[in-house]
Formats: structure tokens, C-alpha cells, sequence
């Protein structure tokens, strides 16, 4: 097979696929944006658990401003953690979502404990609100898309937590 034949069906592929998954995205429908804020929450909870501090931080708002903490000092702070061994679980009930545009506010009850060295430490139960704000993102890299991360969070203090 000649060089430009194989370079055409080549291109051709690519170019089918991409349309296979333009196709795909296209009726693929979108959950409700109060789900979708649930997924998210979910997620997090998933990367706070697996100790993903990549996925936590693609979580958080560049204007994330809870605690004092800005989202640079919260990787380090979070990646301290994880370096020391803490293994974290969070467990939180049935989240209350309110969404105004592309903002939305969670309350919710949020139980967390953490494994460090042997040793169980525990928080109780606590009353929280989560703010969130839908976001631009990509999809694979290139193909624009917004996401919900979080903006603030009030109710529990990071000295309870230490």
C-alpha cells in the first residue's frame, strides 16, 4: 500500500472516531445539575479515601478560601498528611443541595475519622455547609466542559481535625 493511501485512511479514522465521540456526547444525556452536584460530592469522598490528592485538588476552586487556607496551602497540607501515613474515611448523610445558577450550597452531616500510626482518631458528627461553583474544565484535554468544585466550606474548624 502506497504511503499517501495509508496516511488518507488513516486520517479518515481519526476523523470518523472523533465524529463517533462527538456522536456519543451528543446523546448521552446530562443528569440534573442537583445530581450531578451528588456525583461530585461522591467523588470527593472517593479521592479523600483513596488518598488521590490529585483528584481532591481538581475538586477545589482556585478561589477556595475555608479555613484560612488557599489551595496551594491546602495540597501541601494534604499531601503532609498523606506522607505521614493518615489514612482518612468521611462518611456524610443524605447532602441538602440548593443550586442558584451556577452556585449551589450543600448542608449536610459529615463524620470523619483517620488511621495514623496505628491509632484511630475520630471527629464527631458535625453540621457542615459546602459551597460550590460551577467551573470551566476540559474533557480529555481538549474539549470544554465545566465542572462543580468547591468554593468554600463552613462548620468545622481544621484545629478540631489536628
Amino acid at each position: 500500500m502506497k504511503r499517501s493511501t495509508w496516511l488518507a485512511l488513516s486520517g479518515a479514522a481519526v476523523i470518523l472516531a472523533g465524529l463517533l465521540v462527538l456522536w456519543r456526547m451528543a446523546v448521552t444525556p446530562v443528569p440534573p445539575e442537583d445530581q450531578q452536584v451528588r456525583d461530585r460530592l461522591e467523588e470527593i469522598r472517593l479521592a479523600v479515601e483513596q488518598r488521590d490528592l490529585n483528584a481532591i485538588m481538581d475538586a477545589i476552586s482556585q478561589d477556595f478560601d475555608a479555613f484560612g487556607y488557599s489551595p496551594d496551602r491546602l495540597r501541601i497540607e494534604i499531601a503532609s498528611a498523606f506522607r505521614r501515613g493518615i489514612k482518612p474515611h468521611l462518611r456524610y448523610s443524605n447532602p441538602s443541595v440548593n443550586i442558584i445558577g451556577k452556585e449551589a450550597s450543600v448542608n449536610m452531616r459529615v463524620e470523619v475519622w483517620w488511621e495514623d500510626q496505628g491509632s484511630v482518631s475520630r471527629h464527631e458528627p458535625t453540621d457542615i455547609q459546602v459551597y460550590l461553583r460551577k467551573e470551566p474544565a476540559r474533557k480529555w484535554l481538549i474539549i470544554p466542559t465545566e465542572k462543580w468544585r468547591v468554593v468554600d466550606v463552613e462548620g468545622v474548624s481544621i484545629g478540631e481535625l489536628e
